[in-house]
């Protein structure tokens, strides 16, 4: 007589292969990644959600809609309107209305954002520096390709 295992009880191949998958790795990467960022600008009292925006800001070097913001954040705009009262409360942004369209808001930073936002990067180089500092330019290489292609496969499912 054969018994069979519970349908719901993983085996201990497949639990290995579970633990091995390529989402669970990339996301434990990205929150210790986060974690590192999060405890880095602490003393400046920004969390992740906080300062990627002024980043975002910064990169793109003048005023952007408050959707187009929300866009490059990978965000719903409602989730992006807490995160900017508490920067504007901080005077680190401001927002105007769109000239084309005068319920839309065009988010740039002040100067005291933009200071903000340039010691933000310099830092976030420091930490990606430090944390990719045991790779190779070849493993570097091949990691960003990979991951720009796996990113380019969201655009399509996101439509």
């Amino acid at each position: 007589m054969q018994t069979k295992s519970p349908p719901n009880i993983m085996s201990a191949p497949d639990l290995l292969q579970a633990r091995s998958r390529f989402g669970l790795l990339l996301g434990s990467v990205y929150r210790q990644w986060r974690r590192q960022v999060d405890l880095s600008f602490k003393d400046l009292g920004l969390s992740d959600a906080s300062h990627m925006p002024l980043l975002v800001l910064y990169v793109h070097e003048e005023a952007l809609r408050q959707k187009d913001l929300a866009d490059a954040l990978h965000l719903d705009t409602s989730s992006l309107v807490r995160v900017l009262a508490q920067l504007r409360k901080a005077q680190l942004v401001d927002w105007t209305s769109d000239p084309g369209d005068r319920r839309t808001k065009c988010i740039v930073l002040t100067t005291a954002g933009r200071e903000v936002a340039a010691s933000i990067l310099a830092k976030s180089m420091e930490i990606e520096k430090d944390i990719l500092a045991d790779l190779t330019p070849h493993e570097l290489d091949v990691t960003r390709r990979a991951l720009e292609k796996i990113s380019r496969r969201f655009n399509p499912l996101s439509s």
